[in-house]
């Protein structure tokens, strides 16, 4: 994020909880702004739709630096989570 714009239009910072979605979820911005609920092991996380990721596998996610390490270290790098629409 570094304050830069998501595809949503509104800025964000690495120490906000938020997250951009494949293009399968993000559906053209029809998701932006909804939360989804994020799990790893023990951890969870509410993290907001801001940003498209284009890179991303269908299911994936890409977690601001914060939301990720309210989850785990981030030397963890790519992790399996289950997340859903909250």
């Amino acid at each position: 994020p570094n304050g830069g714009l998501g595809a949503c239009g509104a800025p964000s910072q690495n120490s906000d909880y938020v997250v951009a979605l494949s293009s399968a979820h993000y559906l053209g911005g029809k998701n932006c702004w909804r939360h989804i609920g994020v799990q790893y092991g023990n951890n969870y996380i509410d993290a907001t739709v801001v940003d498209l990721c284009p890179g991303c596998g269908h299911h994936d996610i890409d977690l601001s630096p914060s939301a990720f390490s309210g989850l785990a270290n981030q030397d963890v790098g790519r992790m399996q989570v289950n997340w859903w629409y909250i």
